[in-house]
């Protein structure tokens, strides 16, 4: 069963590059260049046991349009988002109260821009620890 992605970046092309990238490597992934429109973010409950299974990573740029990626995980986690792999990539993240608040959900941060290598190498590091697959689909209207 392939792993599932949820990438969230307001740039298309950042957007693409990561999907690509993912998809490559054999996950099912869901892209989304606003949180407002991605179902973990604007659903009042989990969404994922009615849309067939978990994220197994979470990909979210920190500045996007309306809520930015440390309020994404935040919301998420107090819907008891069972997903443990969360990466936070940004260009321009500076304040050190962000970095600690996303810090304390367990969450990676990347600095953009990156190399689509240090992203395969958090992937290498996830699947190498034996990262539960999720048991059923997560598949999502885009």
């Amino acid at each position: 069963m392939s792993r599932r992605a949820l990438i969230l970046d307001d740039d298309p092309l950042v957007l693409s590059l990561l999907q690509g990238g993912l998809s490559r490597r054999g996950y099912e992934v869901s892209t989304f260049s606003c949180p407002l429109s991605c179902p973990l973010y604007s659903h009042g409950s989990c969404p994922c046991p009615f849309m067939g299974g978990c994220p197994d990573v979470i990909v979210t740029d920190f500045d996007m349009p309306f809520v930015n990626g440390v309020e994404f995980i935040e919301r998420v986690k107090r819907k008891l988002c069972k997903c443990r792999n969360i990466l936070l990539i940004s260009g321009c993240l500076t304040d050190p109260l962000d970095l600690r608040r996303a810090a304390e959900h367990g969450v990676t941060f990347m600095a953009k821009p990156f190399h689509l290598n240090q992203l395969h190498d958090w992937l290498d590091s996830i699947e190498r620890q034996g990262a539960p697959v999720s048991q059923t689909g997560f598949a999502v209207a885009v």
